[in-house]
């Protein structure tokens, strides 16, 4: 939805794989691309319903965020 590298806006495709730091994502060409989460929003839709993920919060491991408590902090400016 929103990136500072203006290549990564508009990038759709389905998540392959996720790691700490990136996304590798299958494009709709059946390329893999991967995508970092730092100071990138992503959109996600499910059944027509969007949600805005922030990259920056979702920056850890599987087992990290489980266990982590975040806190409300304001938007960050791209």
């Amino acid at each position: 939805v929103r990136s500072k590298c203006p290549s990564y806006v508009g990038t759709t495709g389905i998540v392959m794989q996720e790691f700490k730091h990136v996304f590798k994502i299958i494009t709709k060409k059946d390329k893999v691309k991967v995508i970092p989460k730092r100071y990138i929003v992503f959109g996600v839709e499910i059944d027509g319903f969007v949600s805005h993920i922030y990259g920056n919060k979702f920056e850890l491991r599987a087992s990290e965020r489980s266990v982590r408590k975040f806190k409300v902090k304001g938007t960050m400016d791209l």
